[in-house]
């Protein structure tokens, strides 16, 4: 992606990305922080370098929400968001996942693993059927079972 050569134009575009506040700006700013006249700092960074960042973020959201902070939360909950999200765009960039295929394959499971909500063969009233059902579930999804979600 090349960003504007003028500073009108990089504002003006910085504006329009906090201007949406959805899942699909915080992409778009990670695309743009990637880009060819993005940030140095993030186009420097590998998968390597990630696990690390993931690992202090989600430590601020544990401390957050142990701390009842909610304020604190909303801020280390996007954090957190915003470091997953930048972890699969530089896992794509390193052709180490397909993120259309990552989304496809999360969908799949959690409908796969809710028949309960969407129509499937088990039902579950409460919290304790709805686990059991999940492992049952999952079992046969590592087993190689015929009812394993498409992939």
């Amino acid at each position: 992606m090349s960003l504007p050569g003028d500073i009108e134009s990089r504002r003006e575009l910085g504006d329009k990305l906090k201007s949406n506040p959805n899942f699909e700006s915080v992409l778009n700013l990670i695309d743009t922080l990637l880009g060819d006249d993005g940030c140095p700092w993030d186009r420097a960074r590998s998968l390597a370098d990630c696990p690390e960042y993931l690992n202090g973020e989600l430590r601020e959201v544990v401390e957050a929400i142990e701390s009842g902070d909610n304020d604190n939360l909303e801020e280390e909950l996007g954090d957190l968001l915003f470091m997953v999200a930048f972890t699969a765009k530089i896992a794509d960039k390193e052709g180490r996942v397909n993120i259309s295929r990552m989304f496809e394959r999360i969908l799949n499971k959690m409908v796969y693993r809710h028949p309960h909500v969407f129509g499937g063969e088990m039902t579950a009233e409460t919290s304790d059927e709805v686990y059991d059902n999940w492992q049952k579930l999952k079992a046969q999804e590592k087993s190689g079972g015929k009812n394993n979600p498409p992939a």
